[in-house]
């Protein structure tokens, strides 16, 4: 009879435990950066500027005027868009000339589609009303679908 010889290898228990470490290092990397958010929230950075309009201003009267710079998004629908006047919501009120004097017991904005694309976009003007409307006030705005706002404190 013929003894036959396997050869019988395998990874070397060494080796097993380097690779077993390095396994667990890279999902214990891959759970902690997707708890911590620095995977991000998929939704791109708004990049929005307002520049208040002193001479379009009343604000005695409780109105203040931006001129909207847009980089990302170029261009938005008016639903998407988000103003906030010290904290507090503002109904968007869609295309509409400046009111001469806050006629609401409520804050609220619109916007002058200089362009005429029916969007906001560059160039327009943004215009908010109400009695939240002072000096020293924070307007805000957003846009759903992006990260970040654009901020302006009324002088």
């Amino acid at each position: 009879m013929k003894k036959v010889f396997r050869k019988e290898e395998g990874v070397s228990p060494v080796i097993a435990t380097i690779l077993m470490v390095a396994i667990t290092v890279v999902l214990a990397a891959t759970v902690y950066i997707m708890v911590s958010g620095m995977g991000g929230t998929g939704e791109p950075q708004l990049a929005v500027t307002l520049t208040y309009s002193a001479t379009q201003s009343n604000v005695p009267n409780h109105i203040v005027v931006f001129t909207v710079s847009m980089q990302t998004p170029s261009s938005v629908d008016d639903t998407k868009v988000t103003i906030t006047v010290g904290g507090s919501p503002a109904t968007g009120n869609g295309t509409s000339s400046i009111p001469t004097s806050a006629s609401s017991t409520t804050n609220y904005w619109g916007y002058l589609d200089l362009n005429g694309d029916g969007k906001l976009s560059s160039g327009d003007v943004i215009w908010v009303a109400g009695p939240g409307v002072q000096s020293g006030a924070l307007v805000s705005l957003a846009i759903s679908g992006y990260s970040g706002t654009a901020t302006v404190t009324i002088p």
